[in-house]
């Protein structure tokens, strides 16, 4: 071969292998120049994770401290409500022992005025201070059971009792009442083999406060029905009267502690309770692991209030 080939090839060949030479440092470069900036990348995406970290870290911190302070603030009003709630307890022990004294003596005059007095007119004034002092009684009561119950004091017994005896003990009370309204009452007999497991006196309570209520609601000449039926293992009592009605839309609210119905527009029949017996008789049917409630067409078209119990 000839020299100037050879020399040739020679220099065709170290200019191939420094043309590779700088194709691979090129693409190391460039791999290189890749590298930093996926790694700037990454070190910008952790600096900016980093700082939504503390600023997480301080929101969370800021928010702890806010609810430590709404936390400590909610200790002092409940210990407050706490005193407060210990202070009425208090009060209304104390005006239920001042009133209940006194009351039985004007009651008692009253009676003894009553058989002394010379004509009718003297007689009937008794009769009205006599069933003032019992109102004011019951509304003592009512007062007791209130803070009793606002105490979590109230206590059920437990005693099988044939509902129907109790039944028929009380409609003898309430009779007398119904006639000297002028009202029709009306009650079916219940089976004697019903059997509730609960507090005697209470139920007894419940069902005097929905009678007498419907009797006071009702005019001359109107109707009070009681009625109870078994609905499986429970025994379900109603009053039906065809007294003043409900607006619908207060049904539920009646039950709540001294409501009165705003939606009657007879001021002189709005202010006729206290709003306590009907909140009383809730507590206590829920007690027993019952259901109370009222329902009604509306003013002017009676009412019917009932409750259930699980009968024994």
């Amino acid at each position: 071969m000839e020299p100037e080939i050879i020399l040739l090839l020679a220099i065709c060949a170290f200019g191939l292998t420094v043309s590779l030479f700088v194709v691979f440092r090129s693409s190391d470069f460039v791999q290189l120049v890749a590298g930093e900036r996926r790694e700037r990348r990454s070190e910008q995406l952790v600096r900016e994770l980093t700082r939504g970290i503390s600023v997480a870290e301080n929101r969370i911190y800021a928010k702890s401290r806010q609810l430590e302070a709404l936390s400590r603030r909610l200790s002092e009003s409940n210990l407050t409500l706490e005193q407060m709630n210990n202070m009425k307890s208090k009060f209304l022990s104390m005006v239920v022992h001042d009133v209940r004294t006194p009351l039985a003596a004007i009651r008692g005059f009253s009676e003894l005025f009553s058989k002394a007095a010379a004509d009718e007119k003297h007689r009937g004034m008794t009769r009205n201070i006599t069933a003032a002092v019992d109102r004011l009684n019951m509304l003592v009561s009512d007062l007791t059971d209130v803070a009793m119950i606002e105490a979590g004091k109230l206590t059920i017994e437990r005693v099988p009792f044939a509902f129907g005896d109790m039944l028929a003990d009380l409609m003898s009370s309430i009779e007398i009442n119904a006639k000297n309204k002028g009202v029709i009452l009306k009650y079916d007999r219940i089976n004697p083999g019903a059997v509730i497991n609960g507090d005697k006196f209470r139920i007894s309570q419940v069902l005097q406060n929905l009678l007498n209520n419907a009797i006071k609601f009702t005019p001359v000449g109107g109707l009070v029905e009681v009625s109870t039926a078994a609905e499986g293992r429970r025994l379900v009592v109603s009053v039906k009267d065809s007294g003043i009605g409900i607006d619908p839309s207060e049904t539920k609210r009646i039950f709540e502690k001294f409501y009165q119905a705003k939606c009657q527009k007879n001021a002189q029949l709005r202010q006729m309770g206290w709003g306590l017996g009907l909140s009383i008789a809730h507590e206590i049917i829920m007690q027993h692991g019952g259901k109370i409630g009222a329902s009604s067409q509306g003013l002017g078209k009676g009412s019917v209030f009932y409750f259930s119990l699980p009968a024994g």
